[in-house]
């Protein structure tokens, strides 16, 4: 069940992201109409009828985009799964209506099934597909995409007749009672009402004040609430400022208080916009929506507002001389344009704003602080880089928004993680094969924590948001730290393989920084085959670079991709590392057949071929019988970290001659 709502608040999050163009588009169209009011640049007739129909297609375009976020992780055929949503919503929602001169766009408020109808539609498909195993195509003798079309058709049938028939039990109740008592309410009860239920419903990404005028009684806001003033202008003025939340106190807490580049942009792009109280780029864009930390104070700020104003106007003499004014109308221009230029429902709004900021700041802090790119921040000043990190690399969190919560959460303890640990360089030993004299070592990468001593899982978290790099560029740092002032590497020139991940390679300039780096040092860099394979044109050129500057390449864990075998004529690399799943598969006569068959075949093709994963002396003696040129594994010994590996290297077992037993040196 979490991993359901995760999806769907996630996929709301990527549709909405989605909308941001058209939000945007809404709110300068807003500004224009407000211009266009003073100065007549265009004909009025015909301003209307465009904001009229830019109001009313954002429900459709909401209903296509959610649907499509979220069919992209239940199904292959998403257009199908969009396509009856959108069906749906035009037929159940009451978006259109029969009238005697024909179908028309109705005025019902229906941002609500906007959202429903998607959400039902793709858990109704997923369950139908999951359960029902009747398909009218099972081979594929036909196109695939007619054949999904066909086989879709029953489950777009089903679910159809199963959430018509939802809407219409829907239809068949009535809550008309419990909206009486609530109209029977005292009206300071229902104004409170108003300003909460407005605002929780914001969150769950509809129009508050739209849904509330559709479903509420809403004559009460016409009625004197405070001084001489009805709860409409009070609200209007004295309650929400930028927009609903107060949106301008956000802004303003964000600018000041938030180290979040992607919000602090977001603020100042919606600042023109929150000048006329429009602030749905920031409700949609931040998001405040499904925000578990900003939804807070979002509705409390609100709240105490509506307090704090209703009590100081019950206190001071302030009366307001106008009975109505324009929405659009500016903060602080509102309250003297309504009073008269009464300095005293001024210093109300510019109290008001200094204490929302005030109650904003603690939650804009604590969304910064636990935001990826804040603890990614954090890391960096924490592991001293010594040569700067790309600045476009922090638009890379951009695209978590069409990613799954889930992995923005995983991503996030993987920063905390490090951070509440240390990162650490440990080196497994490698062995030249006919003579066992320890060769060189691998730098492995480890995070120990609580006396612990863990392996880096963290690391697909980081290549996931494309920010592998920023790990890598330790490991170098720390690497060349240790050859450069470790007598082990000092006294007798080990070889020290080093992993490098695709976005390292992707960087030229990081590529160029290493060279320079390790000119000068014998070190061999490992691509995994999955990498090389996936992204030949983008590592080529990269490993070109490395080559040609005196570094050897190794191909990591060979055999474990789909195209090994038609990708070895093609392998631009000198050293080729066989993963254990082949060693482990050499129990039976195939499978030594096939293993020695490998070496024999990469060395003919002049590849140094290392056997990795040698755990016990049958294995050694057998992977030497092939003929491998360098050995690695638990057999000789774990990864060791750089003290460790002096006293191992210093071993007269380690110099020359094999372990009579399994060598294990205790930490």
């Amino acid at each position: 069940m979490k991993a359901i709502f995760q999806i769907i608040l996630s996929s709301f999050r990527a549709a909405m992201v989605s909308l941001i163009p058209y939000l945007f588009f809404r709110s300068a169209w807003i500004i224009f109409i407000v211009v266009n009011n003073n100065y007549s640049l265009v004909p009025y007739e015909d301003i209307a009828t465009i904001d009229i129909l830019l109001g009313k297609i954002f429900p459709v375009l909401l209903t296509c985009t959610l649907a499509y976020h979220l069919s992209f992780h239940f199904f292959d055929e998403r257009l199908l799964v969009t396509s009856l949503a959108i069906t749906m919503f035009l037929v159940f929602s009451g978006y259109i209506t029969k009238t005697d001169g024909g179908l028309v766009i109705s005025d019902a408020f229906v941002l609500d099934d906007a959202i429903l109808i998607p959400v039902l539609v793709c858990l109704g498909y997923f369950l139908v597909n999951r359960y029902m195993k009747y398909k009218l195509i099972r081979t594929r003798v036909v196109n695939p995409i007619l054949e999904g079309a066909i086989n879709g058709m029953m489950p777009h049938l089903l679910v159809f007749l199963v959430i018509g028939a939802v809407y219409f039990l829907l239809e068949q109740t009535s809550i008309h009672s419990v909206i009486e008592m609530i109209a029977g309410w005292p009206v300071w009860i229902q104004a409170y009402f108003h300003t909460l239920i407005i605002h929780v419903i914001w969150l769950t990404g509809v129009h508050g004040a739209a849904a509330y005028y559709t479903f509420f009684d809403s004559s009460f806001v016409s009625e004197i609430y405070v001084s001489n003033m009805s709860f409409s202008m009070f609200f209007d003025v004295f309650v929400i400022y930028g927009g609903a939340g107060s949106t301008w106190a956000l802004i303003i807490a964000i600018m000041l208080f938030s180290n979040m580049k992607f919000a602090r942009t977001l603020a100042k792009i919606s600042i023109p916009f929150a000048i006329i109280n429009v602030n749905e780029l920031l409700v949609f864009g931040l998001p405040i929506i499904f925000n578990p930390i900003l939804a807070i104070p979002f509705v409390l700020v609100p709240m105490v507002n509506h307090l704090f104003a209703q009590v100081y106007l019950s206190l001071v003499d302030v009366i307001v001389i106008r009975e109505s004014i324009e929405w659009v109308t500016p903060s602080l221009l509102d309250s003297y344009l309504v009073t008269g230029g009464n300095v005293k429902a001024i210093l109300l709004q510019v109290l008001i704003i200094s204490l929302d900021v005030m109650l904003y700041m603690p939650f804009v802090r604590k969304y910064s602080n636990t935001s990826n790119d804040s603890l990614l921040n954090t890391l960096i000043r924490k592991l001293r880089f010594s040569y700067a990190v790309p600045v476009q690399k922090e638009v890379s969190f951009l695209g978590m928004h069409n990613e799954l919560v889930e992995q923005q959460d995983k991503l996030n303890k993987s920063l905390k993680d490090i951070l509440a640990g240390e990162l650490r360089i440990y080196y497994q030993p490698q062995f030249e094969s006919k003579t066992l004299q320890m060769i060189g070592v691998e730098s492995l990468l480890r995070l120990e924590s609580d006396q612990s001593l863990n392996s880096p899982d963290f690391i697909r978290h980081f290549e996931n948001a494309k920010i592998g790099e920023y790990i890598d560029k330790w490991v170098v740092d720390t690497v060349e730290s240790d050859v450069k002032t470790q007598p082990v590497f000092r006294n007798f020139a080990l070889k020290v393989s080093l992993n490098l991940n695709v976005d390292s390679l992707g960087d030229k300039q990081f590529i160029k920084d290493l060279i320079n780096k390790m000119s000068g040092y014998p070190v061999c860099f490992e691509i995994t085959e999955t990498i090389y394979s996936q992204n030949v044109e983008l590592v080529s050129e990269s490993v070109r670079m490395l080559r040609e500057a005196g570094f050897l390449v190794a191909i990591d864990d060979f055999g474990t991709g789909y195209s090994s075998l038609s990708m070895l004529s093609a392998l631009d690399a000198d050293v080729i590392k066989l993963d254990r799943l082949f060693l482990k598969q050499a129990n039976t006569v195939k499978g030594k057949e096939l293993y020695r068959s490998m070496i024999s075949t990469l060395k003919r093709l002049g590849f140094v071929v290392v056997s990795e994963g040698i755990e016990t002396e049958e294995e050694l003696e057998f992977v030497q019988s092939c003929n491998a040129d360098v050995l690695q594994g638990y057999y000789f010994s774990r990864a060791i970290n750089v003290d460790e590996l002096e006293q191992y290297f210093n071993d007269e077992e380690a110099l020359g001659h094999a372990p009579q037993q399994h060598f294990t040196i205790t930490s």
